[in-house]
């Protein structure tokens, strides 16, 4: 029986995979450069950058499948709330009834499949994970026992005093639980208990991932920890150095990036980049400082990235309007620079494709309100991406300028007059300048 569900388990990783490889290659323009680098060494920690949700469905199929033999499969460290049922519920882009669905499915026995480790993530945990936890651990015990008498008040109402921990995450009370989690939820008597189980939880994940790199295992994890909200680059989490602190063998490290030109017509264009794998230094913040910087450096910036900063410079110095071909020029000029500062950038942004590259922006920008074309000239819109959420479906030039601009200050580029100013004048002073 164990062997069968092994040979099953590893019929679904391959599965998977290999629709994980092909699926994105029909859909996207995905752009592969050093994939063989990654040579599937035993105790190899694969380091990425993380943009969006997509980011795990291209990149390791993209290292796994990439041709070198022996191929050894990848684990992964996973966000914990993965593994609590209910959690494809909460992406609100999906129909609200498919979501009441999806609320009673739970994960864990395909995350396993897959190899999926979960790490707890700091501050996004949410009161229903919390109280997951405590059920599964102690069981369901009454919720006037185990939470605040106000948390429990909310459930009493509904079912009476006798009401049962498990009847908190309900469909009905989804929404009272996806608050951060807090130990002054819980009654008073509960939280020195539940605060040693955190600890000995993350303790114990941290042992399991550093215990994968012992045993000859290759992990992959995005340190970032979550995806970048406004298109920056990140601060590392605690986990990378504290895993490396714990691991008792030599170990690898393989750094890959994935960027998306996603501000154009068309298919989406997908740039991976594979870099050089290096050992890990005598100790876990020497590591971490120069993967960081590895890792910047091999994020390609395309003309999204580009353009968006020439924009947000043009808005910055008042200046609403400039003809199409000084405006290519700007953009042009610009990666010319970028490169010279150490960023990697789309070759084709200085090639003969380069007009098209600015065309094919201008086009999604007209679209989305941010540029206007008037004959030869193009007028910017400051409004459409001065004060907006910096996210890339809300202010695309917005989240785009924090790429490029986080990028450099994680290289130490020099500040420049472009980077001196991240926030644009008021509306009024825009005009009059």
């Amino acid at each position: 029986m164990g062997s069968g569900a092994a040979i099953l388990g590893e019929a679904l990783y391959y599965a998977i995979g290999g629709l994980f490889y092909s699926v994105p290659r029909l859909l996207y323009a995905l752009h592969v450069d050093g994939a063989q680098r990654f040579r599937h060494h035993p105790s190899t920690l694969i380091v990425v950058n993380h943009k969006r949700d997509l980011d795990s469905v291209i990149l390791p199929p993209t290292l796994f499948f990439n041709g070198v033999r022996p191929r050894r499969p990848l684990w992964f460290a996973g966000r914990e709330d993965m593994f609590v049922r209910g959690y494809l519920a909460t992406y609100e882009v999906l129909p609200l009834p498919l979501r009441r669905l999806l609320y009673e499915m739970d994960l864990t026995a395909v995350l396993r499949g897959l190899r999926v480790l979960p790490v707890r993530r700091f501050p996004e945990r949410t009161m229903a994970e919390a109280l997951h936890e405590v059920l599964q651990v102690y069981g369901d015990l009454p919720a006037a026992e185990v939470l605040d008498p106000a948390e429990a008040s909310v459930l009493i109402r509904r079912h009476g005093p006798a009401v049962r921990l498990s009847a908190a995450l309900a469909w009905a009370f989804r929404e009272n639980w996806r608050r951060p989690a807090r130990l002054r939820a819980f009654a008073p008597a509960w939280r020195p208990r539940l605060r040693t189980l955190q600890r000995e939880v993350v303790s114990r994940q941290l042992r399991d991932l550093a215990g994968l790199l012992n045993r000859g295992g290759i992990l992959y994890m995005a340190p970032e920890g979550v995806i970048s909200p406004n298109g920056r680059f990140q601060a590392f989490r605690a986990g990378l150095r504290q895993i490396l602190a714990q691991v008792e063998v030599p170990v690898r490290v393989q750094p890959a990036a994935i960027v998306y030109d996603f501000m154009r017509p068309g298919p989406l264009r997908v740039f991976i980049t594979i870099g050089e794998e290096m050992p890990a230094r005598s100790t876990p913040g020497e590591t971490e400082g120069i993967l960081r910087r590895t890792l910047a450096g091999l994020q390609v910036m395309t003309c999204s990235q580009v353009a968006s900063q020439v924009v947000w410079d043009l808005a910055r110095e008042g200046r609403v309007a400039v003809s199409v071909g000084q405006f290519t020029a700007m953009v042009r000029a610009h990666a010319a620079l970028l490169a010279e500062e150490g960023l990697r950038l789309d070759g084709a942004l200085l090639a003969a494709r380069g007009p098209d590259r600015v065309t094919a922006w201008l086009r999604y920008a007209e679209r989305r309100g941010a540029v206007r074309r008037y004959g030869g000239e193009v007028r910017l819109d400051p409004e459409q991406f001065r004060d907006r959420p910096a996210t890339h479906w809300d202010n695309p030039i917005r989240y785009a300028f924090n790429e490029v601009q986080s990028l450099r200050q994680a290289l130490g580029a020099a500040p420049g007059p472009r980077a001196a100013d991240e926030v644009l004048p008021p509306a009024e002073e825009a005009a009059e300048g």
